[in-house]
């Protein structure tokens, strides 16, 4: 095997390619990527077995093959290469030269037949996907799955796929986040599947590379989704199990609400926390007609109180809330209003946008 690829756009091709491929684990193996040179292209793979990720990138072969090389020693040695065309050549004694003016490297390889194959599938059933509609709903949702992983179903990002609508949904337990968007999907029939956390990060940077033109697809395969956009494919193992029934946990009856600005609310939150219990990080709410007061215990350290002007219809209403979980939701909300909708101290609050139906959040109310 030998081929010629430009530096740059070898460095961003192994990249993606080892923060894919396991650093730690019984088969050293997958700390690897796999290079495939053949017909004006080469081809990089890395696999953790749970995802999997190929592109593939022009390059002048002279002649055909593949092999195996430490992912992250391969990113770092062209990271740090300069500007020009790298020769990488698998020599007779089974090592990969990577050669580039006065600088040359010699790393050992593993034979590629030991490497993981790449799920199969085929292009023709894959279904186009708006990737910015997709990116958005990610960028609104991944902040609230969970960070256990022994709760695997939790661990990850529900997707739901249908013929006019598309839902993705994470939930930790102590607050969720759903997010619909309506459109024509060409799916013959609904997919629902769980994406893990880091395959939800990885599919951000694929619909976040390439070019303008390229089109997201998708496609579910066995116990696989698959992903495509250009020349880069994402194959991603799906997490078993059932995904909690979410719509029992969205409240549909409420008894007070509250319209509150973003930013002032944000500065409130952040103001009183600092004296909040440090597990909890507790604010209780009190919501009364044209304000809400917050208070923040930190016992020996001290208390903290504010007020602030509101519009609120509704009984007097008190609740507990850790503080974070209601800004990581006010730092999604892209509007300059948020609205609380109140049920009792043991229900969950419903905070959303006015002009933005399709996005709910939910925080679980804590003990007083």
């Amino acid at each position: 095997m030998e081929f010629t690829i430009e530096r740059g756009q070898f460095q961003r091709a192994l990249q993606r390619a080892h923060s894919v491929a396991s650093s730690k684990g019984p088969m050293p193996i997958l700390s690897n990527v796999l290079l495939e040179a053949k017909d004006g292209s080469v081809s990089v793979y890395a696999t953790n077995l749970d995802m999997g990720l190929k592109g593939r990138f022009k390059a002048k072969v002279t002649t055909p093959g593949k092999t195996t090389v430490l992912a992250k020693k391969l990113h770092d040695i062209v990271r740090e290469l300069p500007e020009g065309d790298v020769v990488v050549k698998l020599d007779d004694d089974a090592r990969c030269r990577i050669i580039l003016g006065k600088s040359k490297f010699n790393l050992a390889t593993i034979d590629p037949a030991d490497f993981p194959a790449f799920p199969s599938y085929d292009s023709a059933s894959l279904t186009p996907l708006d990737g910015e509609m997709l990116s958005e709903m990610i960028r609104k949702t991944s902040f609230a799955i969970s960070q256990d992983e022994t709760r695997m179903t939790l661990n990850g990002a529900l997707m739901e796929v249908s013929a006019t609508k598309v839902r993705m949904v994470a939930t930790d337990g102590h607050r969720l986040a759903f997010i619909e968007r309506e459109g024509a999907f060409k799916v013959k029939n609904p997919e629902k599947t769980i994406i893990t956390k880091k395959a939800i990060a990885e599919l951000s940077k694929l619909q976040a590379e390439g070019e303008e033109d390229e089109v997201l697809k998708f496609h579910r395969h066995d116990n696989h989704i698959i992903f495509e956009k250009g020349a880069q494919v994402l194959a991603i193992r799906l997490i078993e199990g059932a995904y909690p029934n979410y719509e029992q946990v969205i409240p549909k009856e409420f008894s007070g609400e509250a319209k509150l600005p973003v930013a002032e609310f944000i500065h409130a939150l952040r103001r009183v926390v600092q004296l909040a219990d440090e597990k909890s990080h507790m604010i209780r709410f009190t919501f009364t007609e044209g304000k809400v007061e917050l208070l923040s215990e930190g016992g020996e350290i001290g208390e903290a109180r504010d007020e602030m002007a509101i519009e609120y219809s509704g009984q007097e209403f008190v609740v507990g809330l850790n503080a974070y979980y209601l800004l990581d939701i006010l730092n999604i909300i892209g509007h300059q209003e948020v609205v609380l909708r109140l049920q009792n101290q043991l229900s969950p609050v419903m905070v959303k946008s006015p002009d933005d139906p399709g996005l709910i959040c939910i925080v679980m109310p804590m003990r007083l």
